[in-house]
């Protein structure tokens, strides 16, 4: 088998193990919360951003956004409020119950992250390069211009 390939599947393997991991560590949090931990972790790191600002920042569609914004609304973590200058413009902001929730979500990051815990020092930083190099590649193949590319 092509080295390249076997390399592509053993990421492959791995990140789907890294989300299985993160689930199982994170199984307290309620399926309401899940896949929403990176929304309500930006939304608490800017308060009333806008729903297209939200929408470039995850590098998603704003119909699938405004799919998971309901979810959230539903839930009580976050408000939609229309701009008083535009009524096409919504500030979201968390909740109180969004805060919390988005304590939670950073929580269960952070006990998924212990993953790494396995490796050194060193092999941190040569992984985190390595890393950098093929998240460059990859935004370089999909022609993603520097100013879409997402946070964590």
């Amino acid at each position: 088998m092509n080295p390249n390939t076997e390399l592509m599947e053993k990421f492959f393997k791995i990140g789907r193990l890294m989300h299985q991991s993160h689930h199982k560590k994170s199984k307290h949090c309620s399926d309401s919360c899940r896949g929403q931990g990176r929304v309500l972790s930006i939304l608490k790191r800017n308060p009333q951003i806008t729903q297209k600002e939200l929408s470039a920042l995850l590098d998603i569609r704003s119909q699938s956004l405004g799919e998971l914004l309901v979810r959230l609304e539903r839930d009580g973590c976050i408000i939609r409020v229309p701009s008083e200058t535009d009524r096409r413009v919504l500030h979201i902001t968390l909740t109180e119950q969004g805060m919390k929730a988005a304590g939670q979500a950073e929580k269960n990051k952070e006990r998924s992250a212990e993953l790494f815990d396995c490796l050194s020092k060193e092999e941190k930083e040569y992984l985190g390069k390595v890393l950098n190099r093929l998240e460059a590649a990859f935004e370089k193949e999909a022609g993603r211009p520097e100013d879409m590319q997402t946070e964590e």
